[in-house]
């Protein structure tokens, strides 16, 4: 597989601490919390009756364009998305409220992890000021009630270091980073695809470890066992990791093959000047 990355760069952040990297005890709390915090994989068939999964993705999608314009950490998307799956697992909304409420959840994901939040004011420009900033306000205390205030959800990005440290891989090597840059585009996509939501954040990041390396054919170079020490790691059955792998590798191969035929269609469309100035009035934001 070869591998995508289209990460945009982010602000300065903190060095991962080695000692909690290394520390076992650390490593099974986070294990163990991240059930408490999980979506139910079916709340579009369960719980909404107004929202469909295109309908998430187009609302996801927003989110995450409105994290990469501003440049936020890797894991204030995935946290936001946890925070809006969790919402949605126990209580319906009419469709017309979805991106309030996936605005509500960018504000406490970004509060919550980000040094500079993003304002409350900038979320209501990026919805074309369909919403106030007194429903926003609303809403986050709304979105705060609904999930008991239990924000400290553990994403997938939590997990990259702690695995990549059991698999005894030098994290201060330049290839882990790339490994680490490669893994944050694959946990960002499944973030936005409804179907990862029946996995734990562990399996994907585990999964993602093994994409990455896989298309960078580390395992087959190195004849590395990787799915049994993926399991022996996270406790998670190689059965899923596998899958959760294999569903990855065919969403970037089918991202990548819809991007070249975007690429094909530009080249073949005749140029219009008048069709060209009509785009730019038509910008999302």
């Amino acid at each position: 597989m070869d591998l995508l990355c289209c990460e945009s760069t982010s602000k300065t952040v903190a060095q991962k601490d080695p000692t909690l990297l290394l520390d076992d005890r650390v490593f099974d709390t986070m294990l163990k919390s991240e059930i408490r915090c999980l979506p139910a994989p079916d709340y579009l068939a369960t719980v909404q009756k107004d929202l469909t999964a295109n309908l998430r993705k187009i609302v996801v999608d927003w989110m995450w364009e409105v994290c990469e314009e501003q440049k936020c950490q890797e894991d204030i998307f995935p946290l936001a998305v946890n925070y809006l799956d969790r919402f949605l697992s126990v209580n319906p909304i009419n469709k017309n409220h979805l991106q309030l409420l996936g605005t509500t959840c960018l504000l406490v994901s970004s509060k919550l992890r980000e040094s500079e939040c993003l304002s409350v004011d900038l979320l209501v420009i990026y919805t074309d000021n369909t919403i106030t900033s007194e429903e926003l306000l609303m809403w986050e205390l709304l979105l705060l009630s609904i999930l008991k205030w239990d924000v400290s959800a553990i994403t997938a990005h939590d997990f990259l270091w702690y695995i990549l440290k059991r698999l005894h891989m030098d994290t201060a090597k330049p290839f882990v980073d790339v490994v680490i840059k490669h893994c944050g585009t694959f946990i960002g996509m499944c973030a936005r695809d409804y179907k990862f939501c029946s996995y734990k954040p562990s399996v994907i990041a585990g999964a993602s470890i093994a994409a990455a390396l896989n298309g960078l054919e580390y395992a087959a170079i190195y004849k590395y066992d990787l799915f049994t020490k993926l399991h022996a790691i996270t406790g998670s059955q190689q059965e899923d990791l596998k899958s959760c792998q294999e569903q990855i590798e065919a969403m970037v191969e089918g991202h990548k093959r819809k991007r070249k035929e975007m690429d094909f269609e530009m080249y073949e469309k005749p140029y219009d000047k008048t069709a060209e100035s009509d785009d730019t009035t038509n910008c999302w934001i």
